[in-house]
């Protein structure tokens, strides 16, 4: 039996959904979306796609815990951060001359060296300056987690974590001295702390211990019920954020940050709903598929950007200004973003191993 044999298909198809997330929430960011006034209800009806492409990042990272929970501090550990920065470097060095073209500005090799020194050659490269700190700080997250051990001090351990990085991005986001705000809370960006939420930047470790939890302790859940769950929490965040930004342009609050309580819930919903799916029947060339797109996932989503780049500016020179209008074609430039930036990664991928053979 292969490696392609023995893959879970609905953990590739957690990558790929992830990806695919990644293309759905930066439509909304590359169009007039956050230039319209949030007054009417059909505007509701927009919100919710980009409601439930906010599970794109969490997943990433439960995934890496779940799928890294047991990785050992040892050298042949740090080669498996080869593969990551040698497909950054190549979508960043591509990235940076379609910039180049795109802008008119002057390449240059140093402009280019400190570019990807900085992370901002390949523009959704933060991820990757995100993932080198969480991979280094695997091996010692593992001994913390695997010497815990009873499930109930894990509990607490998440708890804790959630508490201190989750919590305060929702809780903290009212105003609790005006008694009018909650009327109307779009007139108001000035909230009360009730947490502290010095901690809230560590997210990461949250979402990786949640990884690592499930694989540990799988969540034996009736797919269905799980997606209608998570179908629920996702409609309901949908309707608050449109409570929130009602009567004011679209308000990005940190209830709606990628650690904030609502995308965690339902992010772990999306979760366990894909790999309780029962894919045993799934044929040879269907996993070889999953398993091919899961391992092009990473170079599409870093030069998204550029399909981004390619795609939105048509849409937005053919439909100038008018949201209303572009979201008609959601599907459409969510799909072509997808396909391109899959064809530019699996061209990389020929670059990157015509280059590890050397």
């Amino acid at each position: 039996m292969n490696k392609t044999e023995n893959r879970n298909p609905s953990l590739d198809i957690v990558r790929i959904f992830a990806f695919c997330s990644v293309a759905s929430i930066h439509f909304f960011l590359n169009t007039d979306f956050y230039n319209i006034p949030i007054e009417k209800p059909i505007q509701f009806l927009m919100i919710i796609p980009r409601t439930f492409s906010l599970v794109c990042v969490p997943l990433f990272i439960i995934l890496t815990g779940y799928l890294m929970n047991k990785k050992e501090l040892s050298k042949s550990y740090y080669k498996g951060i080869i593969k990551t920065i040698s497909i950054y470097l190549l979508a960043s060095i591509l990235c940076y001359f379609h910039n180049v073209y795109f802008t008119g500005n002057t390449a240059s090799f140093k402009s280019l060296i400190f570019s990807i020194l900085d992370f901002k050659a390949a523009k959704y490269s933060w991820y990757i300056e995100m993932y080198i700190g969480l991979f280094l700080l695997i091996p010692f997250l593992n001994l913390i987690y695997n010497n815990i051990t009873s499930k109930k001090q894990k509990q607490v351990l998440l708890f804790t974590l959630i508490l201190l990085t989750v919590l305060p991005s929702i809780i903290n986001t009212y105003n609790f001295t005006d008694i009018t705000w909650w009327q109307n809370p779009s007139v108001s960006l000035s909230y009360n702390k009730i947490l502290p939420d010095y901690w809230k930047n560590i997210y990461p470790i949250t979402y990786y211990f949640i990884g690592a939890y499930l694989k540990e302790y799988p969540a034996k859940v009736k797919p269905l019920k799980c997606f209608l769950s998570y179908f629920f929490v996702g409609l309901c965040f949908s309707l608050y954020c449109f409570y929130r930004s009602f009567g004011h342009t679209f308000i990005e609050g940190e209830w709606q940050s990628w650690n904030a309580l609502p995308v965690t819930m339902f992010s772990i919903l999306c979760f366990v709903s894909i790999i309780n799916i029962n894919l045993k029947n799934f044929s040879k060339n269907t996993k070889e598929v999953l398993n091919k797109l899961s391992n092009l996932t990473l170079g599409a989503f870093l030069t998204s950007s550029i399909s981004d780049d390619l795609i939105y500016n048509f849409l937005n020179e053919v439909v100038t200004s008018d949201f209303n209008k572009q979201f008609n074609y959601y599907p459409i430039c969510v799909i072509c973003v997808i396909i391109f930036s899959y064809l530019l990664s699996y061209i990389l991928d020929i670059i990157y191993k015509a280059l590890y053979k050397l």
